[in-house]
């Protein structure tokens, strides 16, 4: 046993849920959502199993998680924080507006027209670069676009935020102020649901710049904004965690917290992501911005809304002073893809080779509609943008499930359940290719899998009344 503590507010801290391990029998792969609200059925793929395993295996149909009713009974019995109902009050109109939303974050260089966005809970939030991302805005309001839209204007990919200048549109000698309100008005006024100020990136331990993007945003007399925080992961670990929790507290905003890195940047301190957990627990109103399933654990844990990347450069944040890495050797860098069941991103050429013998998976979201993930092996532009759709509606086919959830208990327990079914399903693939470590669980579905749930559910209503 732990100790947890959220600003102060000290409880003991259950110890890990085991992940179970069993193999399935030889079946069809269930839906991945099913209409019921079953995320993805990662344990429907072919393996080699044991009689005794085979007796405990769900019939074919099946929800193949537990019920969440089992979980509940097991979650009243631990040591956990008291129940939070989901989601919590919004504290702005701004944050009201995007609350209750994952949003897919995309480039404005060459969007087109996306399907598969959740109607009620998701949403599309177009990033700056070599286009406008309000220019975009412009063009789809104008073609009847009228869900939510976000600009982010990206500025902190290449400038850092100093002292006397956190924002890049405004420095501290602008005319009262008025550049960085400018600056919001204009986002507005072209379309956007919300502003996002121009906030430059935060290298960790830079205490006066943190502080000037603080005192920056409360000097916001506006409800419409929220403040982005663009900040490098090593604010969420020691000596910083506790400082950085103080001033986001204090920014009176919603506040989308983009962490920056090489690759997934939680992956670089073991504790990261459960201090960002506690961060987004103890400071209501932070939401984690250009992520990837961090996304769906921060919604876990209380954030208001959340933004996942397109493309890969846009699940994190590349310091303005590095260039990003990647772990191919030179050459064209084929387009992701979303393993669905695996809740993994993978190359297109690597599941066309890995499955060149095999029955490929298939897909049955909005864009696959049962089509195999093999045919994103190509480079082409018609691919990639393919491959980028089939992503964002896959994993916005899991939206509906988490949010219909009532409390943060109980969506910390089904996003535990559907990162371990997960975790699982790869060992599950390597049996159906009969080879070892095909496909090796990322590290952040491991910990989301592996980490604690830290709420009690809300208590049910007395049988009767």
């Amino acid at each position: 046993m732990v100790e947890l503590s959220v600003l102060g507010y000290r409880r003991r801290e259950p110890g890990r849920f085991p992940v179970e391990k069993s193999r399935l029998v030889n079946r069809p792969a269930t839906q991945l959502v099913a209409e019921a609200g079953s995320p993805a059925a990662a344990a429907g793929r072919v393996g080699l199993v044991s009689d005794e395993s085979r007796d405990a295996c769900p019939p074919p149909g099946a929800d193949p998680y537990p019920s969440l009713q089992s979980t509940r009974s097991r979650m009243n019995d631990e040591a956990l924080l008291p129940p939070v109902p989901a989601p919590r009050p919004a504290a702005t109109p701004a944050e009201r507006l995007l609350s209750e939303r994952i949003f897919l974050l995309a480039d404005a260089h060459g969007l087109q027209a996306l399907e598969g966005l959740d109607p009620r809970h998701g949403g599309l939030a177009i990033c700056g670069g070599r286009t406008n991302p309000f220019t975009k805005i412009e063009k789809l309001r104008a073609e009847g676009y009228s869900g939510p839209l976000i600009g982010d204007p990206g500025l902190y990919t290449t400038h850092v935020a100093t002292p006397e200048v956190p924002f890049a549109h405004a420095g501290q000698d602008d005319l009262f102020g008025s550049g960085l309100d400018q600056a919001l008005d204009e986002q507005i006024c072209r379309g956007a649901t919300v502003a996002l100020t121009p906030t430059g990136y935060l290298q960790a331990g830079d205490r006066a710049a943190l502080r000037a993007v603080v005192e920056g945003a409360k000097g916001l007399d506006r409800t419409d904004t929220v403040v982005v925080v663009p900040a490098a992961v090593g604010w969420l670990v020691d000596p910083y965690l506790d400082l950085f929790t103080v001033e986001l507290a204090d920014i009176g905003h919603p506040v989308a917290l983009a962490l920056g890195g090489q690759f997934n940047p939680l992956d670089e301190r073991e504790e990261a992501t459960a201090n960002l957990r506690r961060l987004l627990v103890g400071v209501p109103g932070v939401a984690p911005w250009r992520t990837d399933f961090a996304a769906f654990d921060g919604i876990a844990h209380g954030a208001p809304f959340a933004a996942m990347g397109a493309t890969s450069g846009m699940r994190h944040t590349i310091p303005p002073d590095e260039k990003a890495q990647t772990k191919k050797r030179g050459g064209a860098v084929p387009p992701m893809v979303l393993f669905p069941e695996l809740l993994r991103f993978t190359s297109g050429h690597t599941l066309a080779t890995r499955y060149a013998n095999h029955q490929p998976p298939t897909c049955g979201c909005v864009v696959c509609q049962g089509k195999p993930l093999t045919r994103f092996e190509g480079y082409g532009g018609d691919v990639r943008r393919e491959a980028d759709a089939h992503n964002a509606a896959a994993w916005n086919r899991l939206l509906p499930a988490l949010f219909r959830e009532p409390g943060l208990g109980e969506r910390q327990a089904l996003w535990k359940k559907i990162c371990a079914v997960a975790h699982q399903a790869h060992e599950i693939e390597d049996l159906r290719l009969r080879q070892k470590k095909v496909f090796d669980p990322p590290d952040d579905v491991r910990r989301f899998a592996t980490l604690p749930v830290t709420h009690a559910p809300i208590p049910l209503p007395a049988q009767g009344s």
